[in-house]
């Protein structure tokens, strides 16, 4: 266990401390979660449309008429539908300002160059006849959640040659006096041009190809390989979740680093989610961030169930205090009194539930969602600081998915109860030893 807690110390958390501060992936986590709020506001809509509850669309048509439920899911076209427009202006603008560029015109060049590389035309059927309709911007399709790969990458170039650019002072200069916005605005306008006339030439290229455009090239070769192989499978899941606890296990936050990482590809199950619910379908992924949102039951570890432990079963004074305590954070899924005062950071005795608890339950949520047991992920996005049960039952929209995280905190009780008895009578041990001094 010593050798193992220096590894973690002096290799590990070093890597991945330079892993969750480097620069791109910094802004690819920050622009997602920028947008996150915007998602969750989509997400309440969608509740609205379709709350979980037997004859309310028969009710949403006698109190608002029949064209309410379609008028209600509006506000979720304009987040999920055209998200991909959002996420490269975001993300460009984040690595922008990690360069002191103007984010602005950064953000602005990003979302020219992704409308560039995209399709503007769509197909129509009327009367039976398909009519190509030109220079239209679709909701939906690559400007929605199929897109966000083409995003990512067009942002992060864009910023890139943008700062090519105005690194090396191939830019216009304005004289002194002019005022600082006209000058800002004309040092983007050479690199500006350079990127336009670069995106042109790659939509051009891919104009000749069976591809037709790169949204096509890159689904095919990355995004498509990506959601089967990990994304959207149990031994994808139990890396996940494994590669969260082991960094929350030396005190980084897990779920910022991992998610930052895999969200794009799990973007695109969760709206494929969505679309089976509209059409009245039972979502086809399992895999989604709504589902590792159940597993952390009470915060990364999903130590809720240890604070249970601690109130009702520590003999420890301390222990006892502290899961009272961190009963409200927990119920909230914030943890950091467990993880930082039980400790269960840097504490060997604690890593292993931290890693083992969210592996079991990773596994039996899978395979009750796989069997059909419990309800499926319908692909809404709620605030992470829902309460759990609550939170399961609002995921799946179905009673099963609060059972299921009730069955959850006790596996996860009994998973730690054997830990948390060597650490509390370690603990009570001192505590009367003290008295006795």
């Amino acid at each position: 266990m010593g050798s193992f807690q220096e590894f973690l110390e002096k290799r590990f958390a070093p890597f991945a401390t330079r892993l969750a501060g480097q620069r791109h992936l910094a802004a690819i986590r920050d622009g997602f979660i920028s947008f996150m709020p915007f998602l969750i506001i989509g997400s309440l809509f969608i509740i609205i449309q379709d709350f979980p509850a037997p004859g309310w669309q028969e009710l949403q048509v006698k109190w608002f008429g029949e064209g309410f439920n379609q008028f209600i899911i509006l506000p979720k076209r304009v987040t999920y539908d055209i998200m991909s427009i959002y996420i490269v202006a975001a993300i460009s603008y984040k690595l922008a300002q990690s360069y002191r560029l103007d984010a602005f015109s950064v953000a602005i060049l990003g979302i020219a160059s992704f409308v560039l590389l995209s399709p503007i035309s769509t197909t129509i059927d009327i009367n039976g006849t398909a009519h190509e309709v030109n220079r239209v911007i679709t909701v939906g399709g690559w400007y929605g959640t199929n897109g966000i790969l083409v995003a990512i990458i067009t942002a992060l170039i864009v910023t890139e040659i943008f700062n090519f650019f105005v690194k090396r002072n191939i830019v216009i200069k304005m004289p002194e006096g002019v005022p600082p916005a006209v000058s800002r605005a004309f040092s983007a306008l050479l690199p500006g041009f350079c990127i336009i006339v670069g995106m042109l030439l790659v939509r051009l290229l891919f104009l000749q190809t069976s591809y037709q455009y790169i949204h096509n090239f890159i689904y095919s070769i990355v995004s498509l390989p990506m959601q089967k192989m990990v994304a959207n499978n149990l031994l994808g899941a139990i890396a996940t979740v494994f590669s969260i606890s082991l960094l929350w296990s030396i005190g980084l936050n897990g779920g910022t680093i991992v998610n930052g990482i895999m969200r794009p590809f799990w973007i695109p199950l969760q709206d494929a989610n969505l679309a089976a619910i509209e059409a009245g379908k039972i979502p086809p992924n399992i895999i989604t961030e709504q589902f590792f949102d159940m597993v952390w039951i009470g915060g990364a570890g999903a130590t809720l169930g240890v604070v249970f432990l601690l109130m009702y079963k520590a003999r420890s004074k301390q222990y006892k205090e502290l899961g009272k305590l961190s009963l409200l954070p927990g119920l909230f899924n914030i943890n950091e009194p467990i993880m930082f005062g039980l400790p269960v950071v840097l504490n060997p005795i604690g890593i292993i539930p931290l890693i083992l608890a969210p592996v079991v339950i990773t596994v039996i949520n899978y395979l009750a969602m796989a069997f059909n047991i419990v309800a499926r992920p319908t692909g809404v996005i709620i605030p992470w600081t829902t309460p759990p049960i609550i939170q399961g039952f609002l995921i799946t929209g179905h009673i099963s998915g609060a059972i299921l995280q009730i069955i959850d905190i006790l596996v996860v009780m009994l998973v730690w109860w054997p830990f948390i008895k060597l650490m509390d009578k370690k603990k009570y041990e001192e505590e009367n030893e003290g008295k006795a001094i």
